[in-house]
């Protein structure tokens, strides 16, 4: 009986470092193909296309008119998009500051607030299906600014195949110390996530912000009504049901960065907390898929998804590997055995965690502020295994909305 029980904990040791270790080399190898320039859209010809652009806003007064601002600002003609502003629950002067912008408002008072945006955003995609003619819908934030030639951009993916897509995300708000470190990573995402996925075929990440549905997948994908983290959500369901999501690297949208502690720690708990439970929805699911199918993006979009719970394993199996000392554990083997181990794992450790990433910073020409700023990141990196526990503890029925600040208009970002 005893053999038995270390023999469990020896085999669950052994396999949450065998998934700690091969997930990590897989999205270290799939980072390789970020060293090589972004596919451009196959030319396809189809004219151009009719877009709802949608912008969910809860009490964003300070924000949602640089937002309209940027939007009615396309280079794109302006009979072919119409700006829509979905004033969720709104007490201030919201509505009044999206119309003087130059949106149509429509205002939801529904059920649905303190879970999250996503009932909003399925009341009035459903209600301008029912009322317009469009042939896409693009999807921002109140904080968010779009780059004049997102519309170009997004109607030549759409024209060339692409269903689903998410554009490059960038910072607009790069002045403080906090903001500058978040802002850094996108570099880092841009060039050795997405990029790669997109150029092996896997599908993007979702971001909230700069998505883009044709309007068959938007009339049969509805928002859920009850999750925190609605783009995320939506990124699972769509590749459990086989729909690619296409990575627009020249579509960019801008996005504001926590400045304060507080917001940021305000901002990844519900991240965190929509994650888990994503996780929870649809986990299974795209293994089932991955394996029935042989759907290889089903099977990185269940790796991904369970990137949630890599605190949660990697505590779990260092507790393991106390308990099971005295059997066989895959890291101590290799560290004792693999010829120049030692220094092999120091050079691994620092060289993909810190010193790697920061050429993503070099490639995309970052300035030298924000390449600075990138190594301080390991200090919010302490703040991962609270936020964790914080996201788990807290549950997922509650928003936890994060107050937007930063007044950058369009115009200052393309001087």
């Amino acid at each position: 009986m005893i053999f038995t029980g270390k023999l469990v904990i020896a085999t669950l040791s052994n396999l949450a470092q065998l998934f700690l270790f091969a997930s990590g080399l897989f999205y270290l190898f799939l980072s390789f193909r970020g060293f090589w320039r972004e596919k451009k859209p196959a030319s396809a010809s189809g004219g151009r296309r009719r877009f709802a652009l949608l912008l969910p806003a809860h009490n964003e007064e300070g924000v949602v008119g640089l937002a309209v601002e940027s939007l009615a600002s396309l280079k794109y003609p302006r009979e072919l998009f119409e700006i829509f502003v979905v004033a969720d629950h709104c007490t201030d002067g919201t509505v009044r500051a999206a119309i003087v912008a130059g949106a149509k408002v429509l205002e939801y008072a529904g059920p649905g607030l303190k879970a999250g945006k996503g009932r909003a955003m399925k009341w009035a995609t459903e209600k301008i299906l029912c009322d317009g003619n469009y042939d896409a819908f693009c999807y921002f934030d109140a904080d968010s600014l779009a780059h004049p030639g997102f519309l170009e951009a997004m109607n030549a993916h759409l024209a060339a195949g692409a269903e689903a897509l998410q554009g490059r995300q960038l910072a607009k708000n790069t002045g403080r110390l906090l903001a500058k470190i978040l802002a850094s990573g996108h570099f880092i995402t841009n060039r050795f996530f997405q990029l790669p996925k997109a150029a092996l075929g896997l599908s993007a990440t979702l971001h909230g912000k700069g998505m883009c549905f044709t309007t068959g997948i938007a009339r049969k994908y509805h928002w859920d009504e009850t999750c925190l983290t609605e783009d995320i959500e939506m990124q699972m369901r769509l590749i459990r049901h086989g729909v690619h999501i296409s990575w627009a690297h020249d579509a960019v949208v801008y996005d504001e960065e926590p400045e304060t502690l507080r917001q940021y720690l305000r901002r990844t708990i519900r991240w965190t907390r929509g994650s888990l439970d994503a996780a929870r929805r649809h986990l299974p699911g795209l293994v089932v898929r991955a394996l029935r199918r042989g759907d290889f993006r089903a099977f990185e979009g269940a790796l991904y998804c369970a990137q949630t719970y890599r605190f949660a394993i990697a505590a779990a199996g260092a507790a393991l590997v106390w308990f099971s000392r005295d059997s066989f554990n895959l890291a101590v083997w290799l560290y004792g055995n693999l010829p120049g181990t030692e220094h092999g794992m120091k050079v691994l450790s620092l060289a993909p965690l810190l010193l790697y990433p920061a050429l993503a910073l070099v490639i995309e020409r970052a300035s030298p502020d924000l390449a600075a700023a990138y190594f301080l990141q390991p200090l919010l990196g302490i703040l991962r295994l609270p936020v964790f526990v914080a996201g788990m503890l807290r549950g997922a029925d509650s928003w936890g909305r994060t107050e937007h600040t930063s007044r950058v208009a369009i115009a200052d970002l393309m001087e």
